[in-house]
């Protein structure tokens, strides 16, 4: 999405009736199929997809590659959202944590969005799904929400150079997310209130410096650092290439 409409208050504000969901584009082919529905170019999927839809997935709106393309200014995008949005109204809040599938990705996407990653983990299953639940309740509050990005580990889960403490961690992507630094430790059984005030306060106050991408992409190049898709790139600007 563009970033003067997702830094614009009024759409911002719109948005919230909205479940708003940041697709991960080439690293899923269940999903990849999904967001061929809501817009693909000529080649074939593209790197960036936009719509709105209802609850059962059925597009209100024809697919593009972002808002700017279908409404032109912000302002008139918050009047959609709005009038849309007041068809459904009664609707059950979301209050699952939205986490990405695993650490390997999720350090991948948070670093690219220069946010944090808060990770869960468990002794087993049972007590990472618990913690999470917690944790959902965090994300949706106001100040925290849209400002991390959430995973929950699996059992035996693991990345090299970077092994998340049983609880809940906050953790500083490196600028291509082949690690990071955690920033806040929390024991397994904490509680609603210190999630809130240690964490959720981290969270707030986060911020790192905006990378130029002309830069980023040069300074990767020469270290050699690259990234294998799950699926094969189909945008139009990298056709053929698997790698982005």
């Amino acid at each position: 999405m563009d970033r003067s409409f997702l830094s614009d208050n009024g759409v911002i504000e719109a948005s919230r009736d909205f479940v708003c969901v940041r697709p991960q584009t080439y690293e899923d082919k269940a999903e990849a199929e999904v967001l061929s529905y809501v817009y693909a170019g000529r080649s074939g999927l593209e790197n960036t997809s936009f719509a709105l839809l209802d609850p059962q997935g059925k597009k209100l709106t024809r697919g593009g590659r972002s808002p700017k393309n279908l409404y032109g200014t912000p302002e008139r995008f918050a009047e959609a959202l709005t009038e849309l949005s007041a068809k459904y109204k009664g609707a059950k809040p979301v209050e699952a944590l939205p986490a990405v599938r695993d650490l390997r990705l999720a350090l991948n996407v948070a670093a690219a969005d220069m946010r944090p990653l808060v990770v869960v983990r468990g002794k087993d299953a049972k007590s990472a799904e618990a913690l999470a639940e917690s944790v959902a309740v965090l994300s949706w509050s106001e100040g925290v929400i849209g400002r991390a990005h959430y995973v929950v580990l699996k059992e035996g889960e693991t990345f090299e150079g970077l092994e998340p403490p049983l609880g809940v961690s906050l953790i500083q992507p490196d600028p291509y997310g082949l690690g990071g630094e955690v920033l806040v430790e929390l024991p397994a059984k904490v509680k609603a209130k210190t999630l809130a005030s240690d964490l959720g306060k981290a969270i707030g106050e986060y911020s790192v410096e905006a990378r130029e991408h002309s830069d980023h992409v040069r300074e990767a190049r020469r270290k050699g650092i690259d990234w294998e898709s799950e699926i094969p790139v189909t945008d139009s600007g990298k056709k053929g290439r698997r790698r982005r």
